[in-house]
C-alpha cells in the first residue's frame, strides 16, 4: 500500500489572478490607440477590428505605426470571424423567377 509521502504534494491557488492574455477583449474597457481616452464613441480599424480611434485626427497619426500590423490583423480577424455571405431573395426560393433583382424598364 502506498503511503502519502510517495505523491508529491501539489498546490493550487483557489482565486489565481487571471492574465491579461486570458481576460477576454469584451471585459476590457476599448481606449484610443494613439491618446489613450476611453469613450463610448470609439471607432474601430475597418480592416482589422483590432485597435479603436476615438476621432480621424487620431487615427490618421497613428496610421503609419498601424499600418505595419493591419494587413496581418486583418487576416487573424477574417480567419477568426467568417464573412457572412449575402442570402438569396425568398422569392427566387419559393419558385418566382426573374425576381431576385429587378431593374426598372419604362417604356419611351
Amino acid at each position: 500500500m502506498a503511503e502519502a509521502s510517495d505523491f508529491p504534494v501539489t498546490t493550487t491557488p483557489t482565486n489565481p489572478e487571471p492574465s491579461e492574455s486570458s481576460s477576454a477583449p469584451s471585459q476590457q474597457t476599448p481606449v484610443c490607440a494613439r491618446c489613450s481616452k476611453s469613450s463610448e464613441s470609439l471607432k474601430q480599424c475597418l480592416k482589422c477590428h483590432s485597435v479603436s480611434y476615438c476621432d480621424k485626427d487620431c487615427q490618421k497619426a497613428h496610421f503609419k505605426t498601424h499600418k505595419k500590423v493591419c494587413a496581418s490583423l486583418a487576416q487573424e480577424y477574417v480567419k477568426a470571424n467568417e464573412p457572412k455571405m449575402a442570402s438569396r431573395s425568398t422569392a427566387s426560393a419559393r419558385g418566382a423567377r426573374d425576381r431576385g433583382l429587378q431593374k426598372w424598364q419604362f417604356d419611351t
